[in-house]
C-alpha cells in the first residue's frame, strides 16, 4: 500500500508539471492568434455572457440605424 501512494503522488507530480509547461507553451500563441483578428468582427457568444452580447448587438444596430440616418441627410 506504501508502494501504491508513492507510485501514485510521483505520477501525479509528472502529470502536473507536464500540464504547466504546456500551458506556459500554448500562452504566446494564444495571444498572438488574438492580435491578428481584427477588432470589429463579431465574437461568439458565449452562453454567459448572453446578456453582455445583447447590450452589444442593441449597440450595433443603433450605429448602423444612425449612420443610415446620416447618409439620408447627405442624399436629401
Amino acid at each position: 500500500m506504501r508502494y501504491f501512494v508513492i507510485v501514485a503522488l510521483i505520477v501525479g507530480g509528472v502529470i502536473f508539471l507536464r500540464q504547466q509547461t504546456t500551458q506556459k507553451a500554448e500562452a504566446p500563441k494564444k495571444t498572438a492568434q488574438v492580435a491578428a483578428q481584427p477588432t470589429l468582427t463579431p465574437r461568439p457568444a458565449s452562453e454567459h455572457d448572453w446578456a453582455k452580447a445583447a447590450i452589444d448587438r442593441t449597440n450595433e444596430v443603433r450605429q448602423q440605424v444612425k449612420r443610415e440616418r446620416a447618409s439620408n441627410e447627405v442624399l436629401d
